[in-house]
């Protein structure tokens, strides 16, 4: 197991000192490693997108987070602030998946598209209702939001990268 993953790890490297590290991302073939590394820097950025856009919303333009905000105003403006930025970060999601992760080509461009947001879609429902469930299951009107917001993060985000890589883009 540990000289299987030096080697991983090798051929990454050789693959990187060969390409150089911006080639190496744009490459759909790349080692194991290095398609991993690419999986977590775009993931995270998409992440970094909705959550830059869910909290600048919910403190500045439709507040939704303090204790002073009533629980029921709280999980409907969560709820909106959530789908304006899904909407965002799926794009973003969507231009980085077709230009950088996975190969597209495996369906028409048109359908690939209809495809991603889909699968964006059902994982988008299954967001939202982890964040009327959180709040359900959470009394509190302390930090509910974040609980929310993180729930809603974790649930899209596991479901739409099974999907996409699976079913929308080629292996």
């Amino acid at each position: 197991m540990l000289n299987k993953l030096k080697l991983l790890i090798s051929e990454s490297l050789i693959f990187l000192k060969k390409n150089g590290l911006v080639n190496s991302l744009k490459i759909n073939e790349t080692p194991l490693i290095l398609q991993i590394v690419k999986y977590l820097i775009f993931g995270v950025s998409v992440t970094l997108v909705h959550a830059i856009v869910v909290y600048g919303m919910g403190y500045y333009l439709n507040p939704a987070i303090g204790e002073s905000i009533p629980r029921d105003i709280k999980l409907n403006r969560t709820i909106f602030n959530n789908i304006i930025a899904f909407t965002i970060s799926n794009s973003a999601a969507f231009w980085l998946n077709s230009k950088h992760l996975f190969k597209p080509g495996r369906h028409s461009k048109v359908n690939e598209v209809l495809l991603f947001f889909l699968i964006s879609g059902l994982s988008f429902a299954l967001g939202l209702f982890s964040i009327k469930k959180v709040f359900i299951l959470i009394e509190s009107n302390a930090a509910v939001e974040h609980l929310a917001n993180l729930t809603f993060i974790i649930c899209s985000a596991s479901v739409n990268f099974i999907c996409r890589k699976f079913l929308v883009f080629s292996r």
